[in-house]
């Protein structure tokens, strides 16, 4: 007997390019159930504050685009069934023995235990079938394995990865006649659906429909996307992107994201319009409009890819690097840093713009998480929350990696690359607004370790005539022109609660030593010359983590972090230790009571070896980790 075939959709609401209706598999199947499960847990309160998960604005993109691809799919014969309840309940019952499964796996920890919950409920006998349909660039094409490496920073994955590979072509439409049919008698094993309508399915999201007070209205739908896509590559959209790309007002941006986000836009599809778009009109003189956009979705890419690589240590306070940060929880500071009330005129105004529209520009929520992260000091996953819930263009790996990386602990690459993720940053030696350069805090955030993003001299860049702020403030409409970016308190608007930022430190690359005199297991920090530190070199400390010296099968480089291999061979040889670790802000217990100098580096500094960082990787996994990942 033919088979049934369930295609489960998640974030990839689209008939184009969808590798879900595309399987080879589904070729034969008796009946086809094209289902969407409204999990009950995107949209309960969220642990880190008293508003949903998925807040209103997305949850009316979601319910507009599931009617609009109920409408799509009736043309082609085939039907979407929308049902409430958790994956894990509700896909078991309509997958009997034999039956095949497919679905669009997802990179993120909390996301990956639905699909095991779902995989281990299923009766034997069961196929499955999951695909990774969310980046421009097929991770089968990468020439490696994620779970094992990843190009650090960003930068070498641009140049060596994306320069490289091609993205592959889109995959055909389904049309009429080309999917199996659905089951002739609506029989779905009982399982309870609601009407895919978008009223109906805010309904049963507990959200009431809401209207945005923005310049630009989002609809849901695939339909929708493609023909903003289509306004988009004109002379005055892609066609000027590089210098419109820092600037605030929600007419600078493509506004593709949200579409992007929840699957009713391809990034295939949006690569190869870019592409004829340039071939159509050429490049303009001084400026590379679509391989700077193209840059951009290269950095989309690259998140997923972060976040399959580092899994749930990406939530972490200290992120992938481990570092551990003074993070601090306020209440009342994370509330009027939620509603706009920090009495700093451009963060009021970005966080009130957010709140009533879903949108903010890419260059604001560098602002806007700057300002939470280093001015007020919050925990960097309070700002990750938020965001979860209000923007439209939500995604978990773009969203919580751009925070990490924000934040400054996505990933400690040592002292070359002091940003991160992000290397030496964007600096290019431009001023800040040149030829849309990104300006001052990249190049201040290599001196001093944090990419700070001043709100007041980010404002004079991009906000000259105030026009944003005065859209988002009516309290400031009536104020003369230039009395608002003053760096200060602004009359009629509330004091600031911050106009300069903490200096949270960062542990740098140090020589440890332990002395005869000191016990053992105590270490005091030997401060190297071309490294310095922030503890003083006769203070003492006791170590948090215990390692085990084991010998290591992959010969060392010709060049370590400036010690030569002979330099290296000679300190081993000198009864010293090479220490490798996945950041720096462990220290070594030493039992013994020798005094041993520890030459600590980061297995994921660059001139660690490819074949020696895998080894590491596998031995420091096999460690066991304190924190739970969650979001």
């Amino acid at each position: 007997m033919a088979r049934r075939v369930v295609v489960w959709l998640r974030n990839d609401l689209r008939l184009h390019d969808n590798e879900a209706f595309c399987a080879a598999a589904m070729q034969g199947a008796a009946e086809l159930i094209v289902v969407y499960c409204l999990d009950p847990r995107h949209y309960q309160e969220s642990p880190w504050g008293s508003h949903k998960r998925c807040g209103a604005h997305r949850s009316q993109l979601i319910a507009e685009s599931l009617e609009a691809l109920s409408l799509s799919l009736c043309k082609i014969g085939s039907k979407l069934y929308v049902a409430p309840g958790a994956p894990e309940e509700v896909l078991p019952g309509l997958l009997s023995p034999g039956s095949l499964l497919i679905y669009q796996a997802e990179d993120t920890h909390d996301e990956q235990q639905v699909e095991e919950a779902v995989t281990s409920a299923l009766s034997p006998g069961v196929d499955v079938k999951y695909h990774f349909g969310q980046t421009l660039h097929h991770r089968d094409d990468l020439g490696f394995d994620l779970k094992a490496w990843l190009p650090l920073p960003f930068g070498k994955f641009y140049h060596e990865t994306c320069g490289q590979v091609r993205p592959r072509c889109e995959l055909r439409t389904p049309g009429k006649g080309d999917l199996p049919p659905p089951p002739a008698d609506d029989d779905i094993a009982g399982v309870a659906v609601v009407s895919p309508q978008a009223t109906t399915l805010l309904e049963a999201m507990g959200t009431e429909p809401v209207l945005s007070s923005g310049d630009f209205h989002w609809k849901g739908g695939e339909d929708a996307a493609l023909q903003q896509l289509e306004a988009y590559c004109t002379r005055g959209g892609l066609g000027s992107y590089q210098r419109t790309r820092n600037q605030l007002h929600v007419n600078c941006s493509s506004r593709l994201s949200p579409w992007m986000a929840i699957g009713c836009l391809s990034p295939r599809t949006v690569f190869w319009r870019a592409e004829r778009f340039e071939r159509e009109h050429g490049k303009d003189r001084g400026f590379d409009h679509v391989q700077k956009f193209m840059f951009q979705l290269c950095w989309r890419d690259y998140f997923h890819f972060y976040c399959a690589h580092f899994g749930r240590l990406v939530f972490f306070p200290s992120g992938p690097a481990r570092r551990q940060r003074p993070w601090k929880r306020d209440a009342e500071l994370e509330t009027r840093w939620k509603t706009g009330r920090t009495g700093v005129p451009l963060v009021d105004a970005l966080m009130r713009e957010l709140a009533a529209t879903g949108f903010m520009a890419n260059r604001g929520r560098y602002i806007a998480a700057s300002y939470l992260v280093f001015y007020l000091n919050i925990d960097w996953r309070v700002g990750a929350d938020w965001f979860e819930s209000l923007l439209l263009d939500h995604d978990v790996c773009s969203n919580y990696g751009e925070w990490a990386s924000m934040a400054n602990v996505a990933v400690d690459l040592g002292e070359k690359y002091p940003l991160g993720l992000k290397g030496r940053g964007p600096t290019g030696g431009r001023k800040p607004g040149a030829r849309g350069g990104g300006g001052d805090p990249w190049a201040k955030g290599v001196n001093i370790g944090d990419a700070i993003f001043d709100p007041f001299e980010q404002a004079q860049h991009y906000d000259r005539d105030e026009s944003y702020v005065r859209r988002w403030l009516p309290e400031l409409h009536g104020h003369p022109a230039g009395s608002i970016h003053t760096g200060g308190a602004v009359r009629g608007h509330i004091a600031p609660l911050a106009t300069e930022p903490l200096q949270l430190g960062r542990r740098k690359l140090g020589v440890w030593q332990a002395k005869p005199q000191v016990a053992a297991g105590r270490w005091q920090l030997q401060q190297d010359k071309a490294a310095s530190s922030p503890r003083q070199c006769d203070q003492e400390y006791r170590p948090q983590r215990r390692w085990q010296a084991k010998a290591l099968r992959t010969p060392l480089p010709e060049r370590l972090h400036g010690w030569t291999r002979a330099e290296l061979q000679g300190h081993w040889q000198e009864g010293k230790c090479l220490v490798f670790d996945d950041s720096f802000e462990h220290e070594v217990w030493h039992e013994g009571t020798e005094a041993r100098t520890v030459l600590l580096v980061n297995f994921w500094h660059p001139d660690v070896p490819r074949e020696m960082r895998e080894e590491l990787i596998v031995a420091s996994r096999s460690a066991q980790r304190s924190d739970t990942g969650k979001r």
